[in-house]
């Protein structure tokens, strides 16, 4: 892709990309964005530079970059932490070096390293929007970081960057109202030098709606399609795809139900009798059911929980929850970084590595959650031992689960089992061996 680019054209060599591809006006398509191409600019000047796989690498690289702003994130809202929760710190650090985001997608491919870099600008954004949550007086210089992680996200895969363009741009709208009211309370030089910040802010998101409004075109023909599956060279071989998308759609409110299953409760892996349970109901509207079967309840059950004690926080007006702006600026960010999770409950297909658009909302939430309970705000006797219970959880549980998930196949998993899921493993195991 990267080749290409540099000679000013947007199609791939057919060869690389086989049936990934997309096949148009005679050329050939990928559907990923073009961030991990142009990270490896650098590697074409090297001696053979363009047969040098650095996916490996690359996906190392967007592993470390990812602890290490999620780390500073946990730094950042346990700042203040007081003595009788210091435990807080210690526990979460172990489950974002070992568990969950961290830990559940290091399988080195080209579909994981679009996904790992995209949470890359994710946990990106969810780091800034924390100080802009939590700190009304870094919101601009907050608003154009986040601008920053918006257009990457972008750039790298679609689904995130929908939902981090429209957590800005919902907390954009309401940073405005808020400085049209404030403006006769500053003084002339702060009110320029927000202007002139939330401008800045404001070009970067418009110049990476401009870039993939130009790629989308040169691609499809349209600025507004990312990928034309009509025209998916895939197709061939699952022909039963077209007439089920041309029905149903690439995504269905209809799908949550069975999205929910797949995400938390993964019962769609038990057998009854020769077949999975709800496979009839999957394959009549899903493309495909990845494996392994997993649930964010066990890979991130403290995030979950934290999570879940800030929603508390915010419905019944707590301490550090009840400023009216907490309260704006964090549900502006929830209702956009919810859009790539929803999107994902009603995709036509269920994969493994849709998981990583649930996690800027996840991290989010329970980032806002340890920010309560780290001053004090939610102090209950069984909270230390449940946070502590549930970090071990996760750490066993996303490690057992990489481990299966590099014995899987990308691909639908109704199609790969016959005779059980252990079996199966069992099997891909003895291959590999």
């Amino acid at each position: 892709m990267i080749d290409h680019l540099l000679h000013g054209k947007f199609d791939v060599d057919p060869d690389i990309v086989g049936k990934e591809g997309f096949l148009r006006d005679g050329h050939v398509y990928a559907y990923w964005g073009i961030f991990p191409a142009l990270l490896r600019l650098p590697v074409i000047f090297l001696p053979n530079g363009l047969h040098i796989d650095v996916t490996r690498l690359s996906c190392v690289i967007a592993a470390i970059f990812m602890f290490l702003i999620n780390l500073k994130s946990l730094k950042y809202v346990t700042a203040n932490t007081t003595p009788a929760s210091s435990w807080v710190r210690k526990s979460l650090l172990f489950a974002i070096a070992f568990s969950g985001v961290q830990i559940c997608f290091l399988r080195p491919s080209l579909y994981q390293e679009v996904c790992l870099w995209a949470l890359v600008f994710g946990m990106m954004f969810v780091h800034w929007s924390l100080r802009a949550c939590l700190d009304a007086k870094q919101i601009p210089k907050a608003l154009i970081w986040m601008s920053v992680a918006s257009v990457g996200a972008l750039l790298t895969r679609v689904s995130m960057g929908i939902g981090t363009y429209g957590a800005e741009c919902l907390l954009g709208i309401v940073v405005l109202w808020r400085h049209l009211n404030n403006i006769s309370k500053s003084s002339k030089e702060t009110v320029h030098q927000q202007k002139y910040q939330y401008v800045i802010a404001a070009a970067i998101l418009i110049v990476g709606i401009l870039l993939t409004a130009g790629i989308n075109f040169e691609r499809w023909g349209n600025p507004f399609t990312f990928a034309n599956y009509n025209l998916y060279l895939y197709n061939a071989e699952y022909p039963d795809r077209i007439a089920r998308t041309a029905r149903y759609g690439l995504f269905n409110i209809q799908r949550i139900p069975f999205g929910l299953i797949y995400f938390f409760f993964p019962l769609w892996a038990v057998r009854n009798g020769n077949h999975l349970i709800f496979q009839n109901l999957f394959t009549h509207l899903l493309d495909a059911v990845e494996l392994p079967p997993s649930s964010f309840f066990l890979t991130d059950g403290v995030f979950l929980l934290f999570g879940a004690i800030f929603i508390y926080s915010l419905l019944n007006r707590s301490a550090k929850c009840r400023s009216t702006d907490i309260r704006i600026f964090s549900c502006s960010i929830i209702l956009g970084l919810a859009v790539p999770a929803v999107l994902m409950l009603m995709a036509i297909s269920m994969n493994y590595r849709y998981r990583a658009e649930f996690y800027p909302l996840i991290m989010f939430l329970g980032f806002m959650g340890i920010s309560c309970v780290s001053v004090g705000e939610f102090n209950k006797k069984w909270l230390k031992t449940l946070c502590i219970t549930l970090v071990v959880i996760g750490i066993i549980f996303s490690n057992a689960i990489l481990i299966i998930y590099n014995l899987s196949q990308h691909g639908p998993a109704l199609e790969l089992i016959t005779d059980g899921i252990p079996n199966y493993y069992l099997s891909r195991f003895r291959h590999i061996i």
